[in-house]
């Protein structure tokens, strides 16, 4: 560029930014070689040489004007009027090749430039640059130079966790549906199968339907599939109940390891159990004897024994007691059931039962039988004394009795057709799975996400060690990811482990998530900071700004300040597929029409005559 284009002089350098003095606002717009130079203020990107193939890039972010007196040395002298502009390091280009960042700094009274057209595309088409074959995707038009469209590469993109951010009406979603609307068109260029890519998207609003058929397949979660209970693991359960630490969660295991022992043991273990339980209970505990003496009828209801039975009439329902000799038939008519039963003396047995618990897996197929583990537990801990026990877990309790109501005939049905759907899921045949998620409750969307995220991370990790197994990568994308990836208690510290452990484990493994959210601030502080790259909306609130001021490494105040201004439809992408931050306009016209909200004067009735 000839020095006769050149639009200002450095006249300050700090390491965060320089200040630049104007020689002539009235000649920032040039032509040049027949291309049309315009600065538009803000954004506009400069350049400043320090040889011939060294060249540093900045952006400008402020503009200002100040007098100056004509003749420094004249008090006396009149004053003009000269403009100030300041802008920010981004890079530096040697030898047409764009990196991020600054080694050196320019020096004062160097000149500025308008950024060539070839030097942006040094920084913002290097693909073009590379002799490895690559493909990639342009999600819009750059702010403030629209008609130049970055080149994003889909292997940098795709292979690090990502953010996707913004607030209702922003953009958000349409951005989802062209990005990989985008993907697809691109990897058909490339001649690449896009079915042997595996994108699972929990689809809360059924925004995401809209793929083709051809590399696309879609299941309403509630309606057709059902999951097998017996392939849960124990954080799947913490996930799904969500016990307190303190109390619930060790009665909770244990009960799952009691509904494992009924379903895989004799038949009778229940009722000697609960034999072995009343005579504890009888022996070991003083309470109130009524209603001890009700707890152990009901026990022994449903026992089928004559002798027990007929203790049981001696038993005297107004004062709670047993006549000696009564007493002694009792105690003797029950140790001798539990004899019978287990092939054990009654002092033996709580070892015994302690084994078989220890001995137990978390795997049952029958929700009754974890209501009948949980029972046994709860009169274990009574049968100790501990009255309280059942008190303690009623929440633990509503929880589980409302999963049973909810879904025992639906996600965790014995449906064969429903269980075939699930398992051709698993097959992952299309590139897109669209799991419709929206009739599940936040808690059962942080069970079912987790879910299928450790199935499939545990997958992924046994299939690495095998090198004769094909090599697949995985993509989960979290819509409304704050509803259930979020960090607001204590509690949720457990049911957030394992993507927590994909954050920063998941890429050795070829698991990556792509969160989608409206509220940054309620996410995971652990997962959003192991992204690495960012699509950011407009947000306004200043929770969710400080949230991602603090976990995204990559944005600057002044960024953090411009995303609460930026039209709907604009967006800030930084991260490592991105070679600098950039606000781009994104051309999702065609796909915004789902997310469209409905204006009351195109609903509303007018009024008939």
């Amino acid at each position: 560029m000839q020095m006769r284009n050149s639009i200002g002089i450095v006249n300050k350098v700090y390491p965060q930014k320089i200040s630049i003095e104007i020689h002539d606002t009235n000649s920032l717009n040039y032509n040049h070689l027949g291309d049309i130079y315009t600065c538009d203020g803000i954004n506009t990107f400069v350049t400043i040489h320090k040889t011939f193939q060294h060249k540093f890039i900045y952006q400008i972010i402020s503009l200002a004007e100040m007098e100056k007196p004509y003749n420094q040395l004249d008090e006396d002298s009149r004053f003009f009027n000269k403009a100030i502009f300041e802008a920010v390091p981004l890079g530096e280009i040697k030898k047409n090749i764009f990196t991020f960042g600054l080694t050196r700094f320019p020096m004062i009274n160097d000149d500025v430039y308008l950024t060539s057209h070839q030097d942006m595309q040094e920084i913002f088409n290097p693909l073009a640059n590379e002799t490895v074959q690559n493909f990639s995707i342009m999600l819009g038009s750059l702010a403030g130079n629209e008609g130049f469209m970055p080149s994003i590469s889909i292997d940098k993109l795709l292979s690090n966790h990502m953010s996707i951010l913004g607030n209702t009406g922003s953009g958000k979603s349409t951005t989802i549906r062209k990005l990989f609307n985008d993907i697809i068109e691109s990897t058909n260029k490339a001649a690449i199968d896009i079915n042997s890519a595996n994108f699972l998207f929990f689809d809360i609003h059924d925004e995401y339907h809209g793929f083709p058929e051809d590399y696309s397949t879609t299941y309403d979660v509630t309606d057709e599939l059902c999951i097998p209970l017996e392939t849960l693991t124990s954080d799947d359960w913490i996930n799904l109940v969500q016990p307190s630490s303190a109390v619930q969660l060790p009665v909770l295991l244990s009960g799952i390891r009691l509904a494992n022992l009924l379903e895989t043991n004799e038949s009778g273990i229940c009722n000697w159990i609960k034999v072995y339980c009343a005579l504890e209970l009888y022996n070991n505990v003083s309470t109130e004897v009524v209603g001890k003496r009700t707890k152990i009828v009901s026990l022994l209801s449903g026992v089928v024994d004559a002798d027990i039975k007929s203790s049981l009439a001696l038993y005297n329902s107004q004062f709670g007691n047993l006549a000696p000799a009564a007493e002694t038939n009792f105690k003797e008519s029950l140790k001798f059931y539990i004899k019978n039963q287990s092939s054990y003396e009654y002092e033996q047995c709580k070892e015994h039962v302690q084994s078989l618990i220890e001995q137990s897996n978390m795997s049952f197929k029958d929700l009754a039988n974890l209501e009948l583990g949980l029972d046994l537990t709860f009169l274990f801990e009574e049968s100790k004394g501990n009255n309280q026990i059942r008190s303690y877990c009623s929440t633990l309790m509503t929880r589980i009795n409302n999963i049973i109501s909810t879904y025992s005939r639906t996600l965790f049905a014995a449906d064969e057709a429903k269980l075939d759907r699930f398992n051709s899921l698993k097959s992952f045949n299309k590139g897109f799975t669209i799991l419709k998620v929206g009739n599940l409750e936040d808690n059962d969307l942080l069970f079912f996400t987790g879910y299928f995220l450790r199935t499939i991370y545990n997958i992924q990790k046994e299939q690495k060690s095998d090198l004769s197994a094909e090599k697949k990568i995985f993509h989960f994308i979290f819509d409304e990811a704050h509803k259930y990836i979020t960090e607001n208690s204590l509690e949720n510290t457990k049911s957030l482990k394992i993507f927590e452990q994909i954050a920063k484990e998941g890429r050795k493994f070829g698991v990556f998530m792509i969160l989608a959210s409206q509220r940054p601030g309620e996410l995971s502080k652990t997962v959003l900071s192991q992204c690495n790259n960012f699509i950011l909306h407009r947000i306004r609130n200043n929770i969710d700004l400080e949230q991602m001021r603090k976990s995204i490494p990559y944005i600057n105040d002044s960024q953090l300040v411009r995303l609460s201004f930026l039209t709907t439809g604009s967006a800030l992408l930084v991260g490592d597929a991105f070679s600098i931050p950039m606000e781009i306009i994104i051309d999702g016209k065609k796909f915004g029409e789902q997310s469209r909200t409905n204006l009351p004067s195109s609903i509303w009735r007018a009024v008939s005559n």
